[in-house]
């Protein structure tokens, strides 16, 4: 009589939340037949956790006729009970019939959810329907056999897919390439092999292909061979087509050597239709990535091949790929090719960066093209970033020289302090820093200066980086906070705390309230024009996270005027503050959350040609933040997100996390925010559910 009573009692979701705790799942059953439509939806959905439970079982089956047919399918979904099979099913026919109903989607999910060989079965008996159905239930039915990877759908599917050429058949080809039978192996292939009106289709079969277990490769196709039909899509005009059916080309000795040929024809006949750049490039890529595959006993012919590509291609990408390929297919014998193809200002750095990752080096060879005689621009700055990229000290004194060389051509001068600091040679922090002080020199010259002295990390040279950051020159102010990044002391966290509070808030947004952090003993007030002060903000905050714990302090005195520094500076110091475990961290992202949202929040602001976008103030990231932290001593900032004025879109994150917490506490502070609810989304039943479980009470015997 009281389970009676209780049922008859249920109108709010306080009455539910009451009824899981007790485990009483007659009262739920009864509450499906609520007057009151959200609580009707919400206990239907609640008997989606009975364990066992022939009552509920039954009272869902019965709503899945007439109730809540959608939180009915879904519930029983979740109870995978198989004996909801032939109503999923007919819900299924039924919204194929009246497209206004829309149960497609619960039926589907449901269905695949049970799976069995009853679902499968039903599924693949609408396969006949599918080219005469309306598009996304097509998509529909064809993801769940998908996801189902049923093979009973691989017949029936090769029979459909004739009704949807040529133009809608990449669904169906994706569904056969998901199931991986190779029965579908052949049709595939001839789809393959056939041009395509737009492209996709043939992609979608090549994809397909190339999802089919590597055991069932070659395929049993006698003729033509399937590397035959692989040779059309390795040559078509889409890159990503080229790109896989050359990696299946590559599975057999057969393929391979029709790779090979390709290169030949393509190095005898650049301008061949059959040997487009790309597909000469997806080879190359191929060889790179696969070069214990390609190998054969005598590899010379293929290393000339690539030599050639290397040499003589039109193409920059396959020059690209043929000097990648050369390099893991022929590891040292590479070296005098690869030091020949510097001079390629296309690949030079591509290049530089091989060569430096050869088994071993050529070192001498590479000084050689740095210091020699009438060597052109490109081999020097190739071999200058080559010889940066081994790490090796040998280069040191070479390197050192060049930079002295005032003769030297400001694009060699730049490799270099790039390979210097590389390198990180502490050794080149002293001319480094002249240079980077020196307003006489280009500022291309400087601002590369600077960031080399950001590698290195020098601590005599932090004036040189502190002067830099006031430079007029945009480029060398940008370096120098960049590489102020690298000195974890007060003076250069200072400096980066005021290019942060000076940094301009977007246009219409409140100024900063809070004070900036202490300034240094010295002035080191950027001097930059409005404009750029936002991106100089913005590195500035990243060079701050970067430094770590020592930056905490400047982290949280600018939290004080968060509000004032505009939606991005904010998330990015948000996102600061919570790269750090610290319980000072803690508290200050819990008191950004808990602060009223700033009156620009609430706006919207342009983000393109007639599109909006409402800005995200940073309570809303620490309030993220927070959620993803989940530890006790978050559990008052956490239940403060709970609140009626709290940003609904953190609401979930946060129970997710109390749940995460997971003390009687944490949870109750749940509890009361679910009982208190107007609407019961589905994952507040998901945590009351959670809570119940934690607590042992089964919803059942």
């Amino acid at each position: 009589m009281d389970g009676e009573v209780r049922g008859e009692r249920a109108s709010s979701h306080a009455d539910l939340v009451r009824m899981r705790l007790d485990g009483d799942v007659a009262g739920l059953c009864r509450a499906t037949r609520s007057e009151v439509l959200d609580v009707r939806l919400s206990a239907t959905e609640f008997l989606g956790g009975s364990t066992d439970s022939a009552a509920a079982v039954e009272t869902l089956l019965g709503c899945l006729r007439h109730g809540p047919r959608w939180q009915a399918a879904m519930a029983l979904g979740k109870l995978r009970e198989r004996r909801a099979v032939p109503g999923l099913l007919a819900m299924l026919a039924e919204s194929t019939r009246d497209h206004r109903l829309q149960l497609d989607e619960p039926a589907i999910d449901a269905l695949v959810a049970i799976g069995g060989p009853e679902a499968v079965r039903g599924l693949v008996e609408l396969c006949d329907q599918l080219p005469t159905a309306r598009r996304y239930w097509q998509a529909r039915v064809l993801d769940a056999l998908a996801a189902l990877r049923a093979p009973e759908a691989v017949t029936p599917l090769l029979a459909a897919l004739w009704g949807y050429l040529p133009g809608r058949a990449d669904r169906v080809v994706r569904t056969l390439g998901a199931i991986g039978d190779p029965r579908a192996t052949s049709a595939l292939l001839v789809l393959a092999h056939q041009p395509a009106p737009d492209g996709h289709l043939r992609r979608a079969a090549v994809t397909a292909l190339h999802a089919l277990p590597v055991i069932d490769w070659p395929p049993a196709h006698l003729w033509p061979p399937a590397e035959t039909l692989l040779h059309a899509p390795q040559r078509d005009p889409d890159p990503e087509t080229a790109r896989l059916a050359t990696a299946l080309l590559a599975r057999t000795e057969d393929g391979r050597n029709h790779l090979w040929d390709v290169l030949r024809r393509a190095s005898s006949s650049p301008h061949d239709p059959a040997c487009p750049p790309h597909a000469v490039a997806a080879v190359c890529a191929r060889v790179a990535e696969e070069p214990d595959v390609f190998a054969v006993p005598d590899p010379d012919e293929y290393h000339a091949l690539l030599r050639h590509h290397l040499r003589e291609s039109k193409a920059p990408t396959v020059r690209r790929t043929a000097a990648q390929a050369l390099s893991a297919y022929a590891a040292a014998a590479a070296s005098d090719a690869l030091l020949e193809a510097l001079a390629d200002t296309h690949i030079s750095d591509t290049v530089a960066d091989l060569a430096a990752r050869l088994p071993d080096p050529p070192l001498q060879d590479l000084l050689g093209l740095l210091t020699g005689a009438g060597r052109t621009v490109a081999q020097r700055r190739g071999a200058a970033r080559a010889l940066g990229a081994t790490g090796h000290p040998v280069a040191a004194s070479a390197v050192l020289s060049v930079l002295a060389d005032a003769a030297a051509p400001t694009a060699v001068r730049t490799a270099v302090i790039d390979a210097l600091g590389a390198l990180r040679l502490l050794e080149a922090a002293a001319p480094l820093a002249a240079l980077a002080e020196d307003e006489e020199r280009p500022g291309t010259v400087r601002a590369r200066a600077v960031r080399a002295l950001g590698l290195i990390g020098a601590p005599e040279t932090l004036p040189v980086v502190l002067a830099c950051a006031r430079s007029p020159h945009e480029a060398v102010r940008a370096r120098a906070v960049v590489a102020l990044g690298a000195f974890p002391v007060a003076e250069a966290m200072e400096a980066l705390g005021e290019f942060v509070a000076n940094g301009a808030a977007p246009h219409g947004t409140a100024p900063a309230t809070g004070p900036p952090p202490p300034r240094p003993s010295t002035d080191t007030t950027p001097a930059e024009p409005h404009d750029t002060a936002p991106d100089l903000a913005r590195a500035a905050l990243r060079a701050l996270t970067r430094i770590g714990a020592p930056a905490l302090p400047v982290l949280v005195a600018l939290a004080d005027g968060v509000d004032g520094l505009g939606e991005n500076l904010g998330d990015l110091l948000v996102a600061a503050l919570a790269a750090r475990p610290e319980a000072e961290a803690t508290a200050v992202l819990a008191r950004i959350a808990a602060a009223p949202h700033p009156p620009w929040a609430a706006r919207h602001v342009a983000v393109g040609a007639g599109q909006l976008s409402r800005s995200r103030p940073a309570q809303e990231a620490a309030a993220l933040a927070l959620t993803e932290r989940g530890t006790p001593d978050c559990l008052t900032p956490l239940v403060s997100l709970l609140g009626p004025d709290a940003w609904s879109g953190a609401q979930e994150a946060a129970v997710r996390a109390l749940l995460a917490i997971g003390t009687d506490e944490a949870h109750e502070h749940v509890l009361a925010y679910c009982r208190s609810a107007q609407h019961f989304y589905t994952w507040r039943i998901e945590a009351v559910n959670a809570i119940a479980e934690a607590r042992g009470i089964r919803l059942g015997p």
